[in-house]
This record gives C-alpha cells, sequence and structure tokens, in this order.
C-alpha cells in the first residue's frame, strides 16, 4: 500500500499545475508518457491543430508517433501538451487540457 501512495504521490507532484484531469478516472492506469500534440490525420487530411477526437481521427505528436480516436469530444488548441496512461489490459487513456479522451494504438 505504501508503494501505490508513493507513486500516486510521484505521478501527482510530476504534473505541472494546468494538468488538472481527474485521476480517479485512470485508476489502475500507469503513466508511460507525457508528449505534444502536433496534428492530426482524419479522412486523408492533416490538420496543425488539436481539436479534439471524433471516431477514427489520428492525433500526432512531436516525436512523429500518433494514436487513434476511439471516442468523441471536441475541444481545440494549439500544441497542448497530453498525458498518456495506460493499464494491464493496453486500453490507453489520454489526458488533454484537463479532458479525457479514449484512444487506442496505431498497431
Amino acid at each position: 500500500m505504501r508503494r501505490i501512495l508513493s507513486l500516486l504521490l510521484l505521478v501527482g507532484t510530476s504534473l505541472p499545475c494546468h494538468a488538472r484531469c481527474r485521476f480517479d478516472q485512470v485508476v489502475g492506469y500507469t503513466l508511460v508518457a507525457k508528449k505534444t500534440v502536433i496534428g492530426f490525420i482524419q479522412d486523408d487530411k492533416r490538420g496543425d491543430e488539436f481539436a479534439g477526437c471524433d471516431f477514427g481521427r489520428i492525433l500526432i505528436f512531436e516525436d512523429n508517433t500518433g494514436v487513434r480516436c476511439t471516442g468523441y469530444n471536441y475541444t481545440y488548441s494549439y500544441r497542448p501538451d497530453a498525458y498518456l496512461f495506460v493499464n494491464a489490459s493496453h486500453n490507453i487513456r489520454v489526458c488533454i487540457e484537463d479532458e479525457w479522451f479514449d484512444v487506442a494504438s496505431l498497431r
């Protein structure tokens, strides 16, 4: 139990104050990366901003990796930080601009 509490304190203190997603929505998940969203691909079109998620949209990160949206949630931001969390079943949740997005690996 101490180990879990220590991990939670570490994760909670390592995120900047502007990341305000509720962590009760990722209990059982592990923070695996912080990346910057630089654009998206949808319907063979590429955008250079973050415009939320739509089913099948690919979010592109600064390191040329990406994830595919599995749900819908609209928000707009230019180059926001994304915090990626993964659980034991390989489900991925991303916190961007105080909102949670369900996504999947591109593989």
